[in-house]
C-alpha cells in the first residue's frame, strides 16, 4: 500500500476515495476515526491518508492530475 495523499478533513478524504473507485482503483483510508474523534490529532497523526495497492499508484496518480 502506497499513500497517494493525506487530508485533516475527512470529507476531502472521502471525496478523493470517491473519485478513485470510481475511476476502478480501490482505496483506504488510514486514521478516519482517529481524527473524526479529535481533529486536533491530525498533525500529529500525518492527517488522513488515502492509500491505494502498490500496482495501482501509477494510475491514482494520473487520476489526481486530471484536476
Amino acid at each position: 500500500m502506497k499513500t497517494i495523499a493525506a487530508y485533516n478533513n475527512p470529507m476531502d478524504a472521502h471525496l478523493l476515495r470517491a473519485r478513485l473507485e470510481g475511476s476502478g482503483i480501490a482505496a483506504y483510508l488510514r486514521d478516519e476515526n482517529m481524527i473524526t474523534l479529535d481533529w486536533l490529532a491530525a498533525n500529529a497523526v500525518g492527517g488522513i491518508r488515502v492509500d491505494v495497492a502498490d500496482e495501482d499508484y501509477e494510475r491514482a496518480l494520473q487520476v489526481l492530475r486530471e484536476d
